[in-house]
């Protein structure tokens, strides 16, 4: 009985493992068509313009920011953490990967938006670094 009760406990992680996989598809998927929708120049890449046009203007994307409790404001810091390289532009798949991680780990989502904030102000401090420096 107890191998049974293990077995059927087992094939229901199983089902469930295989249910999640299939949601997170669809809706990576969903965001991909989202994104191109966004991606006003058809570069392949989003700008933070349009992720705040597309914030006013598109209602899943912005269902889909606010399930994640980030508002229009937020996303400049949002787009700061994705655009490491400061190219002004983030690709999207990596805008998608980003978005999932951000919100399947919660209590890493606050650590990823501090993060952003310091590296905003690391990259002035050494641009005002540069001017004391050079002035």
């Amino acid at each position: 009985i107890v191998d049974v009760a293990n077995t059927a406990r087992e094939t229901d992680v199983m089902h469930k493992l295989v249910e999640k996989a299939e949601e997170f598809e669809a809706a990576r998927l969903k965001l991909l068509d989202i994104c191109k929708d966004l991606d006003k120049d058809n570069s392949g890449n989003l700008t933070l313009e349009e992720l705040i046009n597309g914030y006013e203007s598109n209602a899943e994307f912005a269902a889909t920011m606010a399930t994640m409790d980030v508002e229009p404001s937020d996303m400049s810091v949002v787009f700061q953490i994705l655009d490491d390289d400061r190219s002004g532009a983030v690709s999207y798949t990596e805008f998608i990967h980003q978005l999932h991680k951000m919100k399947t780990q919660d209590s890493h989502t606050m650590l990823v938006m501090m993060k952003g904030l310091l590296n905003d102000v690391r990259w002035k401090l050494v641009e005002e670094l540069v001017v004391v420096r050079d002035g």
